[in-house]
This record gives C-alpha cells, structure tokens and sequence, in this order.
C-alpha cells in the first residue's frame, strides 16, 4: 500500500492549483464570432456552446472557474474577438457586456416606419411590434395616454439588443422621452400635454425649417380656437397608412378617406400624434408665435408661403 506524505498531497494540490489557474487565464486567439446565449440555460450547456463556436478550449474548466468564481453568466448576443482566456470569458458574460446594435429613429417616423426598420435590422418582425404599440392596453400599462405608442419614441441614436423583445425595445425608447421630452412639456394656452404632442407631430410633418415651426404651431392652435378644420395632409396620408393604402402619392379622392385622422373631414385634433417629433419642434409648439396668419402651403416641400385669409391663400397658390 502507497503511502503519501503530508507534504507530497500539499505538493500535488498546489501543482493543480497552478495548473487550473494557468489554464484557466491562458489566452487563445478567437477569431470574430457572436454568439446567442439563450436565457435559462445551464452553465454546462453554455460552455458547450462557447467549446463548440471555439470561444473556450474546455468547457470542463469554464464549469469549474464558474463554481470557483461564483455568479452565473448573463444570457443575451455577444461578440468574441481577440486573445481572451476562460476566464476572460466568463467575465465578459458574467457582466453582461452584449453586444449592442445602432438603431436611428429619424424625425417625422411613425411607428409604421419604426416597425419595418427594426425588422429590416434583424430586431424582430414589424407584425409583432404592431400588435403590441398599437394596443391602448399596453400604452395604459406605461401610464401614457393614447390609444397608441405614436408620439411617444423619440427621434435619436438607440443601442439595442439583438435578442430583445418588444417590450425591452419600446423601455428604451422610452427612457430618452421620460428623460428629455417630459422635463419641457407643460400645460400651455388651455392645452393639455398630450395635445401639444399632437400638434408638435403636426408640425414636424409639415416643415423642417426651424423659423417656420413657431408660426405653423400658432396657426394650427388659432385655427383650432376658431373651430376651423385644421385640413393638414399629413394626416390624410397618416390615415392612409394605417389603413394600407399609403402608395406614396397623395390625390384628391385621399382626401375623403373615411377616418378619425382625417382633418378635412374632421374637425379638432387627431386623435393621436402622427409621428416622431424632435425636441426643438416640442419646443416651438409650446413656445408658438402668434400671428395674422390663417392658412399656409408649400410650393417646393420645403419653405411656407402664408396668407392671412383664404381670398389671399388662394391668389398666393395661383401665383
């Protein structure tokens, strides 16, 4: 029978301990690769995943630094690359350090617009992010008003997930809008901050040149406190799309189309924001500019002409 001394057992613990420390921080060169890791998966089953995508060499060292370490790995889409030992690894994943995609929502988006981009970028399909932004439910468990999510996802750079779901996608949206936008709308000229979304929405769709954003706000609210139909193309088009029925040229029997966001049918305010708006065109809502002015048109898409009464509109167009 062997016999071993005290001295040989803490001999040969040490020499494993060097060894799993050696092993476990010797870095290996990884080519590019990301990987998905599923939430719920077990540690085994992710260092399969990394051993198989050649992230790790062992997955019995990666196991074992995790029971060494503590913790457990985040799920979620990451990015290999470079010299990385195991236990570069598995911090990387412990700290959750996904790998974010760029997303841009431009001004005058609308979700119909924000819902084919993120499914064009691989985010997911626009029919899921439909059928959750456009239920009044889901904007109610936000404790947003509306009957939908249109208005409330701001025009800026977002940093997703890959793997995020709708819900994920729509909080970081909203982060920037509770952060920015929220601080600057107060209740203005009788009104509410909801109202002032719609019309900020309005604005957007109808011009980019700064100087004239103040003037086109102070013409929708004076036509609205005379109960003049607010007759904006953007909402027939906005109608329009909704509906499916948007090709991209607007005509007259459009402008008949039977919907709530119709303005030349109805009068008032859309029921809803019609797009994305910036921050300055919140802004020069809350700050419009009065003037005599009544009706305004574009000749070329892009600066106004603006006419104090509609026998002076209509000479302005002729001309």
């Amino acid at each position: 029978m062997i016999r071993y001394t005290a001295g040989f057992l803490f001999a040969l613990a040490a020499f494993g301990f060097i060894f799993l420390h050696t092993q476990i921080n010797m870095k290996k060169e990884i080519q590019p690769v990301e990987i998905s890791i599923p939430s719920g998966m077990t540690i085994s089953e992710i260092g399969k995943i990394l051993e198989k995508n050649r992230v790790i060499k062992s997955r019995f060292l990666f196991v074992l630094y995790s029971k060494i370490r503590g913790g457990f790995p985040k799920s979620g889409y990451y990015r290999f690359e470079g010299n990385l030992s195991i236990k570069d690894v598995w911090e990387k994943l412990y700290r959750g350090e996904e790998r974010l995609f760029r997303f841009t929502i431009i001004p005058g988006n609308d979700l119909i617009d924000i819902g084919e981009k993120l499914e064009k970028k691989g985010f997911l399909s626009k029919e899921t992010f439909y059928s959750y932004v456009f239920n009044k439910e889901n904007v109610e468990k936000f404790g947003l008003k509306g009957r939908s999510f249109e208005g409330y996802f701001p025009p800026e750079t977002y940093y997703l997930r890959k793997d995020a779901d709708v819900q994920q996608i729509i909080k970081s949206f909203l982060k920037i809008f509770n952060k920015r936008y929220q601080p600057v709308l107060k209740n203005t000229n009788g009104l509410s901050n909801y109202e002032l979304m719609i019309i900020a929405s309005l604005v957007e769709k109808e011009t980019s040149v700064p100087e004239e954003k103040p003037i086109i706000a102070g013409i929708i609210i004076k036509r609205l406190k005379k109960g003049m139909k607010l007759q904006i193309d953007p909402t027939v088009i906005y109608a329009l799309k909704l509906q499916g029925k948007w090709y991209g040229k607007l005509e007259k029997k459009d402008m008949k189309v039977d919907s709530p966001y119709n303005t030349y049918l109805n009068s008032g305010l859309p029921p809803t924001p019609i797009s994305s708006f910036s921050l300055q065109t919140l802004k020069s809502v809350i700050n419009y500019k009065e003037t005599d002015f009544l009706y305004f048109f574009s000749k070329d898409g892009k600066r106004h002409i603006f006419s104090r009464s509609y026998k002076e509109h209509l000479k302005n167009i002729k001309k």
